[in-house]
């Protein structure tokens, strides 16, 4: 009975939530194809994912940027954009409350998930480290050796078809750990086993960027609040990351 009086609360929650929503916000719900096609998920018949999707999108676009009005984003795969939006006015482009909070649990509160001055803080040391010679140098050599003695041998191999994208995740991961960890996990090598913490690192980084693609924030909290589905799965893959991580630097000291 309690499990039903819960269940009944928050699917009531969830009703009021949509209702003021609606009320508050009536261009909420647009007509418009892009809007249209996302929301009946009709992209889906001739898409995979949306990342796909939204590359046919762009590809078509004459500005090569497009708006989909119902979850108040803009997409642009214009160079003179990104280079205005990540370079000359940077500070005016933060990532805003709503991505940080969907990265939250997977990203905590780095470098890669916060805005203002804490982004500013952490940047600042960031640069006072990796900007050294030395690191320069020995980042150079660990991404030299994993290319001459991997990444080059692998692409070189007659008769294999290879997923590019897998190989080049492979390749990052395997000089991020070297670089951050001094381990080699051997991704590259595909003869192996990928890695543990490279499975829970990627599963996620997936369902973390799933959380988006809700129709509201609060489906994927009330998914985590009662411990289900793909939020139950993201909450056991990040115990994996910070067990294998704790792991790995208590070899290290």
């Amino acid at each position: 009975m309690e499990l039903q009086a819960s269940l009944f609360f928050l699917i009531l929650i969830f009703l009021l939530y949509l209702l003021f929503s609606l009320l508050i916000k009536p261009k909420l719900w647009c007509n418009c194809e892009i809007c249209s096609a996302y929301l009946t998920l009709s992209w889906s018949k001739q898409f995979k994912n949306l990342c796909d999707w939204y590359t046919h999108l762009l590809k078509n676009s004459p500005s090569k940027t497009i708006h989909i009005h119902v979850l108040r984003n803009t997409i642009t795969a214009n160079p003179e954009n990104i280079e205005y939006m990540l370079k000359t006015k940077f500070h005016n482009f933060p990532k805003g409350k709503p991505f940080s909070i969907i990265l939250g649990d997977f990203l905590g509160r780095g470098i890669f998930n916060v805005d203002g001055d804490s982004w500013k803080f952490q940047k600042n040391m960031a640069s006072m480290e990796l900007g050294k010679t030395s690191i320069c140098c020995y980042v150079f050599d660990i991404i030299n050796c994993e290319i001459k003695t991997r990444l080059v041998p692998l692409l070189s191999k007659q008769d294999q078809v290879l997923d590019l994208q897998d190989v080049f995740k492979r390749f990052s991961f395997d000089v991020i750990c070297w670089f951050s960890f001094g381990i080699d996990p051997s991704c590259l090598e595909l003869s192996l086993p990928m890695s543990k913490l490279a499975m829970a690192f990627d599963l996620a980084s997936k369902l973390s960027a799933e959380r988006a693609m809700n129709v509201s924030p609060l489906v994927w909290k009330i998914k985590r609040a009662l411990n289900l589905g793909s939020e139950k799965e993201l909450k056991r893959a990040i115990e994996r990351i910070n067990l294998l991580a704790k792991e790995v630097i208590s070899q290290r000291r």
